[in-house]
């Protein structure tokens, strides 16, 4: 009785075939990537998951190659007194913001 609810059996037709669609569609979305959590992955559409996850996967690492100071300052990561110079002004051998004088990035007391 698949007709009791009075709809014509062609739209009974369509309704299985999207149905049968949504099935498949649910399962591509179920596609784990990365450490998300469930509810993440509900609200967020496949492919802007696939896309921050191509973007995660491109994007360079944080990690230096050595931790000898001599080879980071050869390679120009560290400068002489010990710190970066890109990004946040810490101190790589003191692992603060001022060098082993006491004196921060810019040479001013802190």
């Amino acid at each position: 009785m698949a007709n009791s609810h009075g709809l014509t059996s062609r739209i009974v037709k369509k309704q299985a075939a999207a149905r049968r669609l949504s099935k498949n569609k649910k399962a591509t979305f179920q596609i784990y990537i990365g450490n998300e959590n469930p509810q993440t992955r509900k609200n967020t559409s496949y492919k802007a998951r696939i896309h921050y996850f191509e973007n995660k996967q491109n994007f360079p690492k944080k990690r230096l190659m050595t931790k000898n100071p001599q080879s980071l300052i050869e390679q120009g990561i560290i400068d002489e007194r010990g710190f970066f110079v890109k990004g946040k002004k810490k101190n790589f051998l003191t692992k603060s913001m001022v060098d082993k004088t006491g004196l921060d990035f810019y040479g001013m007391p802190r």
